[in-house]
């Protein structure tokens, strides 16, 4: 079954736009890939695991071209055997709807890539 947020789009937010309240944030956490987690920052935070460096590298391509099309661009580090993404609204100083829309999205990319 398909996440809804992963058929919305992220959109710009008005300034004085607040980050979202914790209950919010558990709930719409509920509806992402188990990986996810709400770190430090705050911000949600995923990892990818693979033996084979190009396919995480074709993963962080995907997600770059992701978050061009989307105009909210995560944080990926690349190294060997792990690709870790960090997604959070640094204009708002937390985390937004945005936030979990670009997740969703990059859960569906991950799945079709067979991570």
């Amino acid at each position: 079954m398909e996440n809804q947020l992963a058929t919305q789009h992220c959109r710009p937010l008005p300034p004085g736009t607040p980050p979202l309240p914790w209950p919010e944030v558990r709930a719409l956490l509920e509806s992402l890939d188990p990986g996810w987690r709400v770190v430090d920052g705050p911000c949600l935070g995923r990892e990818f695991h693979s033996g084979d460096y190009g396919r995480l590298l074709r993963l962080a391509g995907g997600v770059g071209d992701l978050a061009q099309a989307e105009d909210h661009h995560p944080d990926l580090e690349l190294v060997w055997g792990r690709l870790s993404v960090s997604v959070s609204t640094h204009s708002i100083g937390g985390l937004s709807q945005n936030d979990f829309v670009l997740a969703a999205r990059i859960d569906l990319l991950a799945r079709e890539s067979s991570f």
